[in-house]
């Protein structure tokens, strides 16, 4: 198999070595052919390189940043540094993230003697270190895949009976966080996007139905993104605050972003049904689904602040992290932007401004194209 040039991401280079001996080999018969695949001990435990993929009849196309192989007539996708694949368009886990160095891919041991095996009962068997490949084994050209669509899941937040902040001059933030998401969605439509909004009007959306609305949009469709729109408060004492910030989640690290997660979760209250508390650390990390998504949800938010900070008047107050009730159960890259301080009469003012809006709205719609054009190795390996 010709080789193509591999470009991984830096978070999913994971150091392995041959293991000594045969007693984690691999041996595959299938078509009339036996082959043993050598063990590669990587980070999460045992892995197998794409040879064993070969050998049980797939064709293999390596892209910057995974492989594809198409076996039994399904597509497979496999990413360096994530613990999930694409299988039957939807999304599969695995034992631990995929492996990879210089050589190539490497896949969980419990894809080939689990997963494989349980998804073709009817073609596949693995006993005793052998896995078995019944009936005729051919290697098909896939068929051509254009590059999945660009899906983003915009949030205004609040609405409804919750106001969210109200400015100096009036503005309710529900308001103004609709306003710059149906802006933000304009930009990104013209551009090809598909584009969701969780609402689309003056209407009270659970936080928790948030994210969940994003995954079913995405379904199962690797190229997805949450951007939940805001506009940031501060206290009494401290009207002169200014700027913008974006957040992704995480157990917040100062004092301001438990402020700023306090305020926004507080929306809850505005819901029907019992309130969870979000004192225990514990509730936020059960919403990290893992690493992956985490680094990949901090680059969004690099990409989304650095965008706004090429319009803002206001000072760049970072990229930022913190629990947020919105943010958890997002299977996809998913932050928080806080677009400026309501709070602050000279930005308030700005916020009721159609035009600056309209840039804010353009610098965020081009920072999620510009995420996904230096990203495409988390669904596509750039195809």
């Amino acid at each position: 198999m010709q080789r193509s040039a591999w470009v991984w991401p830096a978070a999913g280079l994971l150091l392995c070595s041959q293991l000594s001996g045969q007693a984690m080999s691999l041996h595959i018969e299938a078509g009339g052919r036996a082959a043993d695949i050598a063990a590669v001990h990587a980070a999460g435990g045992t892995a197998y390189p794409t040879s064993a993929l070969l050998a049980v009849g797939a064709l293999v196309t390596p892209f910057n940043g995974g492989v594809s192989a198409v076996l039994f007539g399904d597509t497979l996708s496999f990413w360096i540094g994530s613990p999930f694949f694409l299988a039957h368009s939807t999304e599969q886990p695995l034992a631990f993230a995929v492996g990879g160095d210089s050589t190539g891919v490497l896949l969980p041991r419990q894809f080939f003697t689990e997963w494989l095996p349980a998804a073709h009962a009817d073609r596949v068997r693995y006993a005793d270190g052998t896995l078995s490949v019944t009936g005729p084994v051919t290697f098909a050209e896939p068929e051509p895949q254009a590059s999945p669509r660009r899906i983003v899941i915009l949030d205004p937040g609040h609405g409804g009976d919750d106001t969210g902040k109200i400015g100096p001059n009036g503005l309710n933030e529900k308001d103004a966080a609709l306003q710059l998401s149906r802006r933000i969605a304009r930009e990104l439509e013209n551009s090809g996007y598909e584009v969701h909004l969780t609402r689309s009007k003056d209407t009270l959306i659970a936080l928790a139905d948030r994210p969940r609305l994003a995954n079913e949009w995405k379904a199962g469709r690797p190229a997805a993104v949450f951007v939940s729109v805001h506009f940031n408060s501060a206290a009494t004492r401290a009207r002169a605050a200014r700027g913008f910030e974006t957040y992704f989640l995480s157990a917040a690290r100062t004092e301001d972003e438990q402020r700023v997660a306090d305020l926004e979760n507080a929306a809850v209250r505005f819901e029907d049904g019992p309130s969870v508390s979000l004192s225990d650390e514990a509730f936020i990390l059960n919403g990290l689904l893992n690493d992956y998504w985490v680094r990949a949800s901090n680059d969004l938010a690099e990409a989304v602040q650095n965008g706004i900070a090429t319009v803002h008047t206001g000072p760049d107050r970072g990229v930022k992290r913190a629990g947020f009730r919105v943010l958890v159960g997002a299977l996809m890259p998913a932050v928080l932007v806080e677009a400026a301080f309501i709070s602050n009469a000279a930005e308030a003012k700005q916020i009721a401004n159609t035009a600056f809006r309209d840039r804010v709205a353009r610098a965020i719609a081009t920072a999620i194209g510009r995420y996904f054009d230096t990203h495409e190795y988390l669904w596509t390996g750039g195809r």
